[in-house]
Order: C-alpha cells, then sequence, then structure tokens
C-alpha cells in the first residue's frame, strides 16, 4: 500500500513537474513573440522615419507646381536691381504661376543659348543691363560673383547698368537637402520682406559656398544671414512660400534654353567665357 501511494506521488510530482515546465515553456515563448513583434514594430517607425527624412531631402514630394511669384519678379522669374539697393517694380504684382505649364523642349539644345527671353540691348541713352542665370550651389557662379561683385556693384551705383538675377535650380540633390531651391526661395523671400538687402543676401549666399563646398547651408543658417542683413524670413522660408516660383523659373530658362551656369547676357550678347568677363563687358557697358 505504501509503495503504490509512494509510486502514485511520484507520478503526481513528474506530472505537475512537467505542467511547470510546459506553462515556462509558454510564458518564454510569449516573451520571446512580444520581443520580437517589439522589434518588428520599432523597425517599422525607424524605416518610416527614414523614408520620411529621404522624402524631405530628395524632391519635393510636397511642394506644388504651382503657387505665388513674388510681385520683384519679372516674367521670367527674374529679380532686377536698379542701384545696390533698390529693387526695379515690373509692375505685375504677385501672381500665381504654376512651372508645369511651362513648355521645355525635349533633348538637349544644339548650342548655348545665345540669346533669352529679356536680355535684349538697353534703350537709347538708358543703362546696360546685365542678366545672369545663376544657382547658388553653382562653384563657378559663386566664382564670378566673387570676382564680379564689385563691379557689379559700381555699375549699379553709378546707374551705368542695371543687373538682374535669374536664380535656378539645376543642383538641388539629396545630398545638398535641395540646397539650390531652398537658398533661392530664401533670396524671393529677401526681396519681397528687405528688397534693399536682396543684393547683398545674394552675395553673401555665395560667398558662403567656398566654406560648405556644395553641401549646401540648412534653412536656420540661410534664415541667419538673411536675418543679419535686417531681413525676417523665417516664416517665408519654413513655409516653402516661394518654392514654386524657384521650380517656375527654372523651367522658363531650361525653355530658354540655358544649359548651365553662370550664364551671363550684357546688352543682350552672351558672355562665352573666353574673355574676363570685366574686359569682355566694359566696353559693352561703357561704350
Amino acid at each position: 500500500m505504501a509503495s503504490r501511494n509512494t509510486a502514485s506521488a511520484a507520478t503526481d510530482a513528474r506530472t505537475r513537474a512537467r505542467q511547470m515546465q510546459a506553462e515556462q515553456q509558454r510564458k518564454d515563448r510569449r516573451k520571446r513573440t512580444a520581443v520580437i513583434w517589439g522589434s518588428v514594430l520599432a523597425a517599422l517607425l525607424l524605416i518610416g522615419l527614414v523614408v520620411a527624412l529621404v522624402t524631405r531631402a530628395q524632391g519635393d514630394g510636397d511642394i506644388p507646381t504651382a503657387g505665388p511669384m513674388p510681385a520683384a519678379a519679372n516674367e521670367e522669374g527674374g529679380v532686377v536691381l536698379t542701384s545696390p539697393t533698390a529693387l526695379a517694380d515690373p509692375g505685375l504684382g504677385e501672381r500665381e504661376v504654376d512651372a508645369a505649364a511651362v513648355q521645355v523642349p525635349e533633348g538637349p539644345a544644339e548650342k548655348p543659348a545665345d540669346s533669352a527671353p529679356g536680355t535684349q540691348p538697353r534703350a537709347e541713352g538708358g543703362p546696360a543691363h546685365v542678366v545672369v542665370y545663376a544657382d547658388f550651389n553653382c562653384v563657378h557662379c559663386a566664382a564670378f560673383e566673387q570676382e564680379n561683385a564689385a563691379l557689379l556693384e559700381g555699375w549699379l551705383a553709378d546707374g551705368k547698368a542695371t543687373v538682374e538675377y535669374r536664380i535656378v535650380d539645376f543642383l538641388s540633390a539629396p545630398n545638398n537637402q535641395n540646397f539650390s531651391a531652398r537658398a533661392a526661395n530664401a533670396a524671393y523671400c529677401v526681396a519681397e520682406q528687405a528688397p534693399e538687402q536682396y543684393d547683398p543676401f545674394v552675395t553673401d549666399v555665395f560667398g558662403a559656398y567656398e566654406g560648405h563646398g556644395g553641401k549646401g547651408l540648412s534653412d536656420d543658417e540661410l534664415a541667419q544671414r538673411a536675418e543679419a542683413l535686417g531681413a525676417d524670413v523665417s516664416d517665408c522660408m519654413e513655409q516653402d512660400t516661394y518654392r514654386p516660383a524657384v521650380a517656375y523659373t527654372t523651367q522658363k530658362a531650361k525653355a530658354a534654353p540655358i544649359q548651365g551656369t553662370p550664364t551671363v547676357y550684357v546688352d543682350g550678347q552672351w558672355w562665352s567665357g573666353e574673355q574676363a568677363f570685366q574686359e569682355w563687358a566694359t566696353p559693352i557697358v561703357e561704350g
């Protein structure tokens, strides 16, 4: 009798042990499952964050093709300086433009544009007109500005020339967070908020190229540079107010067709770059 009771107790103990082991295994499986799903959810959240950042850096999925063009800009999107601190009023007001509506020829142009809309010779007795197509992330544009900013400013101050900047977005890319487009938007913001600071801002942003080497400046850095000149453009930049206008100006340049930057015209004549700009342009401006 005692032997049977002992055997039964041993059997019950083994059964309980197996049950406890099975229960522990179920708990372990639930823990592993929770850890796995937690890891999966964390990975999905990380992927979503990366996708959002890449989308923001790359292309402008959230930037519409249509939007306001600042009142200071002409039909080509250019901003015309009539003195170092004054902008021409093209008389068009702020209006809606749509980059998607600009017809751009397919395929590469056969040759550089030796003329472009709005680059015609001056009116008799008037100042020469200089048109500069430029991209804020273009190393050659930065060099052109560094070499010729004082010359252009002198012509403006003396009433010998007006200077028009058509700032385009040819060089935006994920690795510079679309700097060309963001900086061009900032320049339009300055033209509207503090037109007397437009020329200094353009010169300052080009002057920053040597420091960033093509990586671009952040929006905060652009806004700080504008603020240092007395222009509060933070809201304008945060809202990407003139990004559609930048796209429109870029499409108009491509339609001209402008093949690269800087592309410069003086009184309707195209600067080929074979001569130093000052040497080539001075006889035209002062002639």
